[in-house]
């Protein structure tokens, strides 16, 4: 009976014993310092830690409550999550539009470095001059400056 009544003490006590004390000094180094031990010489002081609520307190609300705001603290709300959705998808068609405009560029680019007559709409056939042709060079190498990576 005594045994088991000293076993009984000691699980009782057992949550005050394992809340351990904080402190919080300076090193040789000036550089701040926390640990559970306090420093063998010196100034320190004691952090004391707030006691938290247990969550077997709550009301089934008020922890739901609790467990939403947490996760919206790390994936967001919902209407991120849309807002994320429509950046990610506008982002991917600028991509692809970016990416056709690279590869137009270089296609360009080649056949006015390599010809002088062009097939325009109409499929008429038209030459170029120097200048009108150095300037599409120009601008062809300016799109790929800009939209290949």
């Amino acid at each position: 009976m005594r045994f088991r009544s000293i076993v009984t003490l000691l699980l009782i006590a057992s949550p005050l014993l394992s809340y351990a004390a904080m402190y919080k000094y300076q090193d040789a180094n000036g550089n701040w310092v926390y640990s559970q031990h306090p420093p063998a010489d010196g100034e320190y002081s004691v952090i004391k830690a707030e006691k938290q609520p247990r969550s077997s307190n709550l009301s089934s609300e008020e922890r739901k409550e609790k467990v939403t705001k947490a996760r919206e603290s790390v994936i967001g709300t919902p209407e991120d999550k849309k807002n994320q959705d429509k950046v990610a998808a506008e982002t991917a068609k600028n991509e692809a539009k970016r990416n056709d405009i690279c590869e137009q560029s270089k296609k360009a680019l080649s056949s006015l470095q390599v010809y002088r007559r062009f097939k325009d709409k109409d499929g008429n056939i038209t030459r170029l001059d120097d200048d009108e042709r150095q300037k599409r060079i120009d601008s062809a190498k300016q799109n790929i400056k800009e939209f290949c990576k």
